[in-house]
């Protein structure tokens, strides 16, 4: 997260010592490791949130997308359908072989 080197770290180290003094130095130090836990862990939390968020939205999208498709066969198998049944009524009905007219005239 910050890019401290040795240096930096140890001029941090004797400004704190001198500011601070030797007895509230350790209690300081404590106080800002565990600061630093605590940021790291809501870091950490904040990342597994934002990671789910995606994969959830990921999911979603997927979904969505299945759905679509499978809206679309349906729709496509509905029309088909409907074109045979359309097509069926507008043909002349087949004369069947057991109703043939009679020449006995």
């Amino acid at each position: 997260m910050f890019d401290f080197g040795l240096g930096e770290l140890l001029l941090l180290a004797v400004v704190a010592l001198v500011v601070l003094g030797p007895e509230k130095l350790p209690h300081a130090a404590r106080m800002a490791g565990a600061w630093a836990g605590r940021l790291r862990r809501m870091v950490v939390d904040i990342q597994a949130d934002i990671e789910k968020e995606v994969a959830l939205q990921e999911l979603r999208a997927s979904i969505k997308k299945q759905i679509e498709a499978a809206g679309t066969v349906e729709l496509r198998q509905q029309l088909e359908d409907q074109l045979r049944v359309m097509e069926s009524s507008l043909r002349p009905p087949q004369p069947s072989s057991s109703t043939k007219p009679s020449n006995d005239a």
